[in-house]
């Protein structure tokens, strides 16, 4: 009978520590879809459709935005096969300060939508490096002084390569820059 009633005295003891295991696992089940329904609504409701902010962005930019954009775009199109690089000679250009005299230093690598047109930009390099120096010669040291000035530049380099590529095959194969070395002093 001592045996017995030990047994009945060890089973409520038994059966409290279940209940707050069970306690502790609702409690944290309970968290965690707390926790993952509260992330879903951020990401769902805090931002707006990239549709709605691209149609407000085309509203607010200016031609020179366009370009820059434009490369961007190019950019992040899906490329079929290995990039197609041209290394471009050192630029060393005054700007058009008034206040001092300021100049810009960059290295260049341009990229091309072929071999094709990598092989004419490199014939065409005369032509190309004066419209870029000319470009950079109208620039202030402000207007590339940000992220944004910089990018803009960089899409006004490829506009200005394709203009000089006009009435060739490789008309429109400059698909970007990337700026490999930049001072501005």
């Amino acid at each position: 009978m001592a045996a017995s009633e030990a047994k009945s005295e060890a089973a409520p003891a038994a059966a409290k520590p279940n209940k707050t295991k069970l306690i502790v696992i609702v409690a944290a089940a309970l968290a965690l879809l707390g926790g993952g329904g509260g992330a879903a609504a951020y990401f769902m409701l805090g931002k707006k459709e990239p549709a709605e902010v691209a149609d407000a962005d085309e509203q607010a930019e200016e031609p020179a935005d366009k370009a820059a954009k434009d490369v961007a775009k190019k950019k992040k199109k899906k490329r079929t096969g290995a990039p197609v690089f041209v290394e471009l000679d050192m630029f060393t250009a005054n700007l058009r300060d008034t206040e001092a005299d300021r100049f810009i230093q960059m290295k260049l690598v341009a990229e091309v939508k072929d071999a094709a047109a990598g092989e004419m930009l490199k014939t065409m390099m005369p032509a190309v490096r004066n419209e870029v120096l000319l470009l950079l010669g109208s620039k202030e040291a402000k207007d590339v002084a940000t992220r944004e000035g910089k990018e803009r530049l960089a899409g006004e380099i490829v506009a200005a390569a394709n203009k000089t590529l006009e009435g060739t095959p490789a008309a429109g194969g400059v698909q970007s820059v990337n700026f490999t070395h930049i001072i501005v002093q």
